[in-house]
């Protein structure tokens, strides 16, 4: 018998760049799920993921367009922004709660829709959907899940809200069979994902996978601002506009008097190259004040950690997404999601303590909470 040295059984798994915390996968076999006690933070769940996961399905989350100039910039854009922590204030009793469209939940961020949750676990995105009521969290579906529209609405509490995720189908009929269908589920707003016009982005990482180049989405590819308004004469629910990338059509979707936008730029999969949402927001707040004041705004793209949310919610954000994450802790199902979502409330109240704040809206549009001046001076040119 030959004695192979445990070091070399070790999984030895490709970061990508992502911060490394000390975790360990000396004992990790490939293919088979690590032990979920292994997870401490959101990133540990993409490693886990990688290493469980079929190369096709783990790309198919993982992907972004082109050179993933903008995936990158979303993930680095939190390291040239600094939080301001303020002492001698009492943060005995942390309050974490908000409303979204007058909605309550828990705390200030959601999962966001992302595509075939099936690919992760069985239970796809019915685990999601309990997971995050069970905290109080929101959940958006996505428009292409792997449970119906009725079974995920079924899977959640009595109590429970959530919205749905819709796309702008050049097919007119199945666009209102959706809208249709999402209301009678019970749901109470649409985000109307806005930023693929006809085709997806051109996503390398996974064509390699797949060997087809992926770009007919099935979408509609003459989608105007009269386009937009008339929609919603199709469905009495709020509708949301989400792929908003530039202050011009956050105003445009305020003088259409929509109820709130969503900033996101498809976590880099469409067009590369587009800002984060932390430039975005700079650049509203620049440009046009107003929208916060008038409307609400939720933004996602690269969020890993309490601090990023907190970055985002200072910029303006009313709620902040979470779209890869949730989809990688999903390899463990419901107890993967309860936990990644349990160790993100977590941070944030550490977080927000540390900073001098024990009410989460007192951050909302507060920028004295953050230092963006590098971001400032890379993206407008500001000295």
């Amino acid at each position: 018998m030959v004695f192979v040295p445990r070091s070399c059984l070790s999984v030895e798994i490709d970061r990508e760049g992502l911060p490394d915390t000390g975790l360990n996968t000396t004992d990790w076999e490939t293919g088979v799920l690590p032990p979920l006690d292994d997870m401490w933070e959101l990133n540990d769940f993409q490693i886990a993921a990688k290493n469980v996961l079929g190369a096709r399905w783990y790309a198919s989350y993982r992907t972004a367009a082109l050179d993933q100039v903008t995936y990158e910039a979303n993930m680095n854009i939190w390291k040239k922004v600094r939080l301001n922590g303020y002492t001698f204030r009492d943060v005995s009793n942390v309050d974490l709660n908000t409303t979204i469209l007058g909605y309550n939940f828990t705390v200030p961020f959601f999962i966001a829709p992302a595509a075939y949750a099936g690919h992760t676990n069985t239970s796809a995105e019915l685990s999601l959907a309990k997971a995050a009521g069970k905290l109080g969290a929101l959940y958006a579906p996505s428009i292409e899940s792997t449970k119906t529209i009725e079974e995920i609405a079924d899977a959640g509490f009595a109590n429970q809200t959530m919205f749905h995720q819709e796309y702008v189908w050049s097919n007119r009929t199945l666009l209102i069979d959706d809208l249709s269908r999402i209301e009678a589920a019970g749901y109470k707003a649409i985000f109307l994902t806005v930023d693929n016009t006809g085709v997806n982005g051109i996503r390398v990482q996974a064509m390699r996978q797949t060997g087809e180049l992926d770009s007919d989405s099935g979408h509609s590819a003459s989608f105007t601002l009269e386009a937009l308004a008339e929609i919603r004469n199709l469905t009495t629910l709020p509708i949301v506009p989400k792929g908003i990338k530039t202050a011009a059509d956050a105003k445009s979707c305020l003088d259409l008097g929509f109820p709130a936008i969503y900033i996101s730029n498809h976590g880099g999969r469409v067009l590369d190259g587009v800002p984060t949402a932390v430039e975005i927001l700079l650049d509203i707040r620049k440009q046009y004040p107003e929208v916060f004041e008038q409307m609400e705004v939720y933004a996602d793209g690269g969020v890993r950690s309490a601090n990023h949310i907190i970055t985002l919610l200072a910029l303006g954000a009313k709620a902040v997404g979470l779209g890869r994450s949730p989809m990688f802790a999903n390899i463990y199902g419901e107890d993967g999601v309860d936990r990644m979502l349990t160790l993100l409330q977590a941070e944030l109240q550490t977080s927000l303590q540390l900073m001098g704040e024990a009410n989460v809206q007192n951050v909302i549009g507060n920028t004295t909470y953050i230092n963006t001046k590098q971001v400032e001076a890379d993206y407008f040119g500001v000295n």
